[in-house]
């Protein structure tokens, strides 16, 4: 099976693990009691309603009792497919933090986990947050 449109190869050049060790010191934090960081509205709302601009209407928020900040936005304009990931993430990039991750769980649903992990610049404690971005 192909990976895009005009994929000839059908298989990569190499396997993840180099930036294993990277994604699994992001897992153990997770995994931590106590890492997600209490009141994203008054630490990420502020820099994601900045960041909405134009392009952006924010419409919704609530903190879930799991600890995921569910944030709902429209978005202004013709975009689909790719386009709207890209802006999604670089919407979500005014919230990032050291650690960065973000995956398309549905159409329309953006779930994004940041945080600092020990030893990161500027030397914060280990916590992190989690997005549900819903795009209507």
């Amino acid at each position: 099976m192909r990976r895009w449109d005009d994929d000839e190869r059908l298989t990569g050049i190499a396997d993840a693990s180099a930036m294993e060790p990277q994604v699994s010191a992001l897992l153990d934090a997770m995994a931590r009691d106590g890492w997600v960081t209490e009141e994203p509205e008054a630490h990420l709302l502020p820099h994601l309603r900045r960041a909405c601009g134009s392009e952006w209407l924010l419409t919704g928020e609530r903190l879930l009792d799991d600890g995921v900040y569910e944030v709902t936005v429209s978005l202004a304009g013709d975009r689909e497919g790719v386009h709207v990931q890209r802006d999604v993430i670089r919407l979500l990039s005014a919230i990032a933090e050291t650690a960065f991750f973000v995956r398309q769980a549905a159409p329309g649903v953006f779930e994004c986990v940041t945080g600092m992990l020990d030893g990161d610049p500027p030397g914060f404690k280990s916590h992190g947050h989690m997005v549900r971005l819903i795009v209507t």
